[in-house]
C-alpha cells in the first residue's frame, strides 16, 4: 500500500497507467511449461533401449571383401603402369623436365602469335582511324562548299548576284597554246541592240573582224595553256 502511494505521488498518470497495464498482462499470461531439469537422470525408456543392428549374411561379406581386394589390386597395377611409363619417358628424354621445356616453348610461341595478332589489329585500327579522319575531312570540306550552293533559301540572292556580275567563261586557243578570253559583257544593254551577224563564239585569232590588222590582246587576257 505504501509503495502504491509512493508511486502515485512520484510518477505521473501516464506512467502509472503503463505500469498497471504491464502488471495486468503479466498476471493474465499463463506461465510456460518448464522442461526437465538437467540434474535428473535420463528415463528408463532411453537408458535401457538398446539398438540391435541386423547382421549381414556371410555371402555378402565374402563378396564385398573380394571386391575390395580386386579394387586394391587394380589400383596398385595402375600405379605401377604409370611409374613404368614415367621411367620410360625419362629414359627417352621426355620426362618432366622435357615436358616443362615443351610447355615453355609452346607458351612463348602463343605469346608471339598473340603479339602478331595485336600488331595486325593495331594497324587495322590505325588504318580505320585514318580513313575515318579522311572521311570527316571530306565531309567538312563538302559542308564548307555547300555554303555557296544555290538552294531554296538563297535562290533570289544568287540570281541578283548573277545579274549584277555577269561573267563569260568562253575562250579561244591558238596553235601556240595561247588563250584568248572575251571582254567582260555589259551589265545592261545600252541603246538599240545591234543585229547579230555571226555567232558569239566565232573568233578569228589574232585578227580583228573586218580588218587585216593583228589584234593586240591585253597581257592579262593571254595565258599559256600550261598555266590553265
Amino acid at each position: 500500500m505504501l509503495a502504491h502511494l509512493i508511486s502515485y505521488r512520484l510518477f505521473p498518470a501516464e506512467t502509472r497507467l503503463c505500469a498497471a497495464s504491464i502488471q495486468s498482462r503479466s498476471f493474465r499470461r499463463r506461465p510456460p511449461n518448464q522442461g526437465k531439469p538437467p540434474i535428473l537422470p535420463p528415463s528408463k525408456k532411453v537408458l535401457y533401449n538398446v539398438v540391435h543392428v541386423p547382421w549381414q549374411s556371410p555371402e555378402d561379406v565374402k563378396e564385398l571383401l573380394w571386391r575390395r581386394h580386386v579394387y586394391n589390386n587394380a589400383v596398385m597395377s595402375l600405379k605401377e603402369v604409370f611409374r613404368q611409363e614415367i621411367r620410360e619417358a625419362e629414359a627417352a628424354g621426355k620426362g618432366i623436365e622435357a615436358m616443362k621445356e615443351e610447355e615453355d616453348a609452346e607458351f612463348n610461341r602463343l605469346i608471339a602469335e598473340n603479339d602478331m595478332i595485336n600488331q595486325k589489329k593495331t594497324k587495322h585500327s590505325r588504318s580505320k582511324h585514318k580513313l575515318a579522319n579522311e572521311a570527316s575531312a571530306e565531309v567538312r570540306a563538302a559542308i564548307d562548299r555547300s555554303k555557296n550552293f544555290v538552294g531554296e533559301t538563297n535562290l533570289e540572292k544568287k540570281i541578283l548576284e548573277a545579274l549584277e556580275n555577269p561573267k563569260v567563261y568562253d575562250f579561244a586557243i591558238d596553235r601556240q597554246g595561247r588563250k584568248y578570253y572575251d571582254s567582260p559583257p555589259m551589265k545592261y544593254q545600252e541603246g538599240v541592240p545591234t543585229r547579230q551577224k555571226r555567232r558569239f563564239f566565232d573568233r578569228t585569232l589574232g585578227v580583228s573582224q573586218g580588218s587585216s590588222e593583228i589584234e593586240k590582246e591585253p597581257e592579262p587576257d593571254v595565258q599559256k595553256a600550261s598555266n590553265a
